[in-house]
């Protein structure tokens, strides 16, 4: 019944469209990419009631007017001057419109566009400002826990005895030790590391008092939060300097000031507060930007931490009550723009878990201070299966984004079990409970909601496979459940290069019994230092095209971006069909990639290129382990038990090239070297089709006669016989008889 439900409503919704999804022409069609998207795209079906709206920002002062039209044909408005609206009200299931009209400084009307809200979606509204201000000044403290059956305290002391007893003792042993010196270093990183280090010493002992009752808890913890109250808040740490420092120092300041509330005498409040005060000043007037620009990483964690701090101080200084009216429908609204409805993160699996672990206690406060609860939110929600496909248990590292090399094994499991708390799914508490290695001491974990920890099986009929439309991000597992599986990873990104992803579009990552084997290459050794400049972000650093020795895709921006335009999934086989001609800039006319994984370790690659001017065409690859070429078409590469063999099976002629240079190292890198192959076509020309065979857990012994693969050409379509199958590829078109 809800899938004829579902269907009448898409059907709706697609007739009262503009003539075809997405093709309006108004002013909320904007080429500055960084703008904020329109949301909820046109056609869109959402799973949250009501869902955010937003649009571009225009230019000077303006008021924008938001017409919904319901199912009934009823219409509703609402008014506001910024670039997005949270509905106040429910809505019910069905087939909507919306249109956006601004006046002011800019006088426009906007086309309409359609959404359906499913049957099954979830309520998820905001009480006004001033009720979320009230509710926050009427809040007991410590306000921080909440005092319901889920009250962490509990779980602490019974379910969580062994991370409280570590922390605990960790607390007694760094007791008798001086509290730490203001960080001065010249090195922002290094400074930044230092007060996430006395974050933790801080709140341990907080936590310990609050627990406990005992004086000496609270007098350790008193001593500490005193002594960065005194920090400078220019130079070194202040926010233009050292932004993610000092967001540090004043969270830890306002989560201390709440959880000693009743041991801390006025004297020592009114120094805390005005600290909080002053170093939130700067990250408050930050904020106003990320409604139009909101594609900022550390700006993204800072809009949260300053609605939580907010709620916290509520009634303790004026300021707070800005903070909290402004900054939390905001941080509301823009939870995370790394990804939407489906839980995507397109800014790489090793930030996506930074993010979400510093995330994660701010949303427990915005619950229990405000009733606030960001576990309704569709992306939330869907946020844990996004985890579990692209760091599924046992995978050796993430695959694409700064930090696709870490494996991540403590924070991954901490931030799983932390997440499957705030907001528990079926696959969210799989994913948890298959992870293992977490720092049970952790803050995020022992106020962490008390939930269910029953047993938790994978659910029956999760796919081994999925795709994630809002990041253009695909994963292909041989088996989701196995961590000795083949994964089969490929990305063709609306997010482009942009930030902490990389140029990479079209490009794939194969992992194999627990090993990296055909990896993206580099080191994370830093934000815009020469190796992740020139080497590190590249397309000649991931298994991707580049042409002409080594020119690939645009660099740093969203507009050099990708598509997915075609994904399915089978028992037997996958595949994803990626087109990236925007990310090379002009520069190629075509650049279309399929990859198709036959289970259990066959993978087709296809390509088709295409430049008005002649190119060299190159098909990059990588691995941290061994390379040994076969010859100029065949190279088998190994890491550990995981092994493959790369053939080219058909396209222009090519010499084969390997070493283990980068155009520039990476700084404090290890001895360890990564092998960088290259097969280059030996003539230019305007156009190139490749089809590639990988076969997982070959040495390429057993290729002549033992398994013949063979790749022809008829009219357009390539068709390529391996393993007792024929595959057959056209543009974007893919079939396997």
């Amino acid at each position: 019944m809800l899938r004829i439900t579902l269907a009448f409503f898409l059907a709706l919704a697609s007739a009262q469209a503009h003539a075809a999804c997405g093709r309006q022409t108004d002013f909320l069609v904007r080429s500055d990419t960084q703008l904020a998207p329109v949301r909820p795209a046109d056609c869109s079906t959402v799973t949250q009631s009501p869902p955010e709206f937003s649009w571009p920002p225009q230019s000077g002062e303006n008021t924008y007017t938001v017409t919904l039209t319901l199912p009934g044909g009823k219409s509703e408005t609402r008014k506001t001057s910024a670039n997005w609206i949270l509905w106040d009200q429910p809505l019910p299931p069905g087939a909507y419109t919306w249109r956006v009209t601004s006046s002011g400084a800019s006088e426009q009307k906007g086309e309409p566009r359609a959404f359906v809200i499913a049957p099954d979606a979830v309520a998820f509204t905001m009480p006004t400002p001033a009720a979320l201000y009230a509710r926050a000044v009427a809040t007991p403290r410590p306000r921080t826990w909440s005092t319901d059956s889920t009250r962490p305290l509990g779980a602490a002391r019974a379910e969580r005895a062994g991370g409280y007893s570590k922390l605990l003792r960790e607390v007694d042993d760094k007791m008798p030790a001086p509290v730490q010196p203001e960080p001065m270093s010249g090195s922002i990183n290094s400074n930044y590391d230092d007060t996430t280090a006395e974050q933790k010493r801080t709140l341990n002992s907080a936590l310990a008092w609050a627990t406990t009752r005992q004086k000496r808890y609270g007098a350790d913890a008193t001593r500490r939060l005193l002594a960065q109250a005194a920090w400078n808040t220019e130079g070194t740490l202040s926010y233009k300097t050292n932004d993610m420092g000092s967001r540090n120092v004043a969270w830890t300041l306002a989560l201390g000031y709440d959880w000693l509330h009743d041991y801390l005498d006025d004297g020592q409040k009114k120094v805390i507060r005005e600290a909080i005060r002053v170093r939130v000043k700067p990250m408050y007037e930050d904020m106003a930007r990320l409604s139009g620009y909101p594609y900022d990483s550390h700006g993204n964690v800072t809009l949260t931490l300053v609605a939580a701090i907010g709620a916290l101080m509520a009634g303790e200084f004026p300021e707070a009550e800005r903070w909290v009216k402004e900054t939390i429908p905001q941080a509301v609204a823009w939870t995370s723009p790394w990804g939407w409805r489906d839980g995507g993160f397109a800014n790489g699996t090793s930030q996506m878990f930074w993010d979400t672990g510093s995330n994660l206690p701010a949303w427990n406060v915005l619950r229990n201070v405000t009733g606030v609860d960001l576990g309704n939110k569709e992306w939330v929600r869907n946020h844990a299966r996004f985890l579990a496909y692209f760091a599924p248990p046992g995978a050796p590292s993430g695959v694409f984004g700064d930090g696709h090399e870490l494996a991540l094994t403590e924070v991954s499991s901490r931030v799983a079990k932390a997440l499957a708390r705030f907001a528990p799914t079926p696959i969210g508490r799989w994913y948890a409970a298959s992870l293992q290695g977490e720092d049970d001491s952790r803050l995020e974990l022992l106020l962490a909601p008390r939930k269910d920890s029953g047993p938790a099986p994978l659910p029956p009929g999760t796919p081994d496979s999925a795709y994630f439309p809002s990041v253009g991000w695909v994963a292909m597992h041989s088996k989701l459940a196995d961590p000795m599986r083949t994964s089969v990873y490929f990305k063709s990104s609306p997010y482009g290069s942009y930030n902490h992803s990389h140029s990479d579009q079209n490009g794939f990552v194969i992992h194999h019994m627990g090993q990296r084997l055909l990896a993206s290459s580099g080191s994370y050794d830093g934000y815009q230092t020469p190796h992740w400049k020139e080497w590190y972000k590249q397309t000649r650093a991931a298994n991707a095209i580049t042409f002409d020795g080594g020119q690939g895709q645009g660099f740093n921006d969203r507009k050099f971006s990708g598509e997915i335009t075609r994904f399915a999934t089978f028992s037997t086989h996958d595949y994803a069909v990626g087109r990236a001609e925007a990310a090379y800039g002009g520069a190629l006319t075509k650049a279309l990639r399929a990859v198709v994984y036959m289970r259990p370790n066959l993978v087709v690659i296809y390509d088709s290129l295409a430049s008005a001017t002649p190119r060299t065409w190159e098909w990059n690859f990588h691995t941290p382990g061994r390379m040994v070429s076969k010859g100029e078409r065949m190279v088998h590469v190994r890491n550990g038990k995981a092994q493959a063999c790369i053939e080219r099976v058909a396209g222009p002629d090519t010499t084969f090239r390997g070493d283990d240079r980068y155009t520039a190292e990476p700084q404090g890198r290890s001895e360890i070297r990564e092998l960088h192959g290259v097969f280059s076509t030996t003539q230019k020309s305007t156009s190139a089709d490749f089809v590639t065979l990988v076969r997982i857990g070959s040495d390429c012994s057993d290729v002549d006669g033992k398994d013949t693969q063979r790749a022809k050409k008829e009219g357009d379509t390539w068709r390529v016989d391996v393993a007792s199958r024929s595959l057959r590829l056209s543009g974007d078109e893919v079939v396997l008889r």
